[in-house]
């Protein structure tokens, strides 16, 4: 049904199929270009950022932590290097949370037992650790040689035990800097009492573990109803020669571990997260790393691993094809109207 006919050039424009044809296009237009602020939304949502508060907080129940983005990661039995063990903590939840002078990482997981005595033989400590290395992925043993890694570890013992946290079953009548060899020494993991509850530690490999000069690493634990929840706390700064960097740009390796004291977890026995979360300095994301290997490129990519990152390379593309909107409105724009007049010429 053609009518009101306007020629140009060689083509003939229908009047009222081109107004008819216009409106239907104006509406398209405006639809793909809601659907793409929705999809960029959504696609380029991504992990959750590092919240920034003005105090970072240095108490586990603060209200800082409520706001902030959790990510859930999954432990197991510690199985590359004797004494092998552990593993009785399934999983790990952990937070950041930042501002322009300090950064503190939160962890809480679920164990029955408030274990903060070692007074006695066979008697363990609750604890966590956290490992981290800016810049390249470091083998999951600890580092290596070459890969200094920085360690922050907190020990229940040192914050809530009512006895001497350095083991005071020793009980023979001779002066303690004979029965006590790693207190007179001045071995942090043998002192009497503590007024810091963090200690920071290098490591380049299993068997390695050396208590850094500067002490710069605060850490509080408390008791949950269901476990323990713990928070350690650095400047962005840090003096030491293997402090993790939070200078921005660096991309940040975390792994976690956690000892149960009531299951003989002590050492080398615990649960530990093989898989890397990274923390992007510059914009403020925690997620998964993008590998699971053990971080020396030895070991060929996992199924899953390959798996996610297909998942990613899928989501990238996705977003490249939704943030390309001058095509996108074009081509929807001109297939509607050259669709509306020639259904409204019929």
């Amino acid at each position: 049904m053609s009518s009101d006919p306007v020629e140009i050039g060689p083509l003939s424009i229908d009047r009222t199929a081109a107004r008819h044809a216009t409106k239907l296009a104006a509406i398209v237009l405006c639809l793909v270009m809601i659907v793409q602020v929705l999809a960029v939304a959504v696609l380029t949502g991504g992990p959750l950022p590092l919240l920034s508060v003005n105090e970072v907080p240095a108490e586990p129940d603060a209200e800082a932590w409520e706001d902030a983005p959790t990510e859930t990661v999954s432990l197991q039995n510690q199985q590359m290097i004797p004494p092998y063990g552990g593993g009785s903590v399934d999983n790990v939840t952990v937070q950041s949370v930042t501002n322009d002078t300090h950064v503190a990482f939160r962890m809480e997981w679920e164990d029955p037992t408030m274990d903060t005595e070692i007074n006695e033989p066979n008697a363990y400590s609750d604890a966590a650790a956290i490992m981290l290395r800016s810049g390249e992925e470091p083998p999951i043993t600890m580092g290596a040689n070459g890969n200094p890694v920085n360690i922050w570890y907190w020990r229940s013992s040192w914050q809530f035990s009512e006895s001497d946290p350095g083991g005071d079953m020793y009980t023979y009548p001779h002066p303690d800097n004979r029965t006590k060899p790693g207190q007179a020494a001045g071995n942090p993991l043998s002192q009497s009492s503590y007024n810091r509850y963090g200690q920071n530690y290098y490591a380049m490999g299993y068997g390695s573990l050396t208590h850094a000069e500067t002490q710069p690493v605060a850490a509080n634990g408390e008791r949950t109803d269901d476990g323990w929840a713990v928070v350690f706390q650095r400047e962005h700064d840090a003096s030491g020669e293997y402090d993790a960097s939070f200078e921005d740009g660096e991309r940040m390796y975390l792994s976690y571990a956690v000892w149960n004291g009531s299951a003989d977890e002590a050492n080398g026995q615990k649960s530990l997260s093989y898989e890397f979360l990274t923390l992007n300095t510059e914009d403020g994301t925690l997620t998964t790393a993008d590998s699971g290997g053990n971080g020396d490129g030895s070991e060929a990519e996992s199924a899953d691993g390959g798996a996610g990152a297909s998942a990613t390379e899928s989501a990238s593309w996705l977003v490249g094809a939704a943030t390309n909107w001058p095509a996108a409105i074009v081509l929807a724009t001109v297939a509607a109207w050259l669709v509306s007049y020639w259904r409204k010429l019929e």
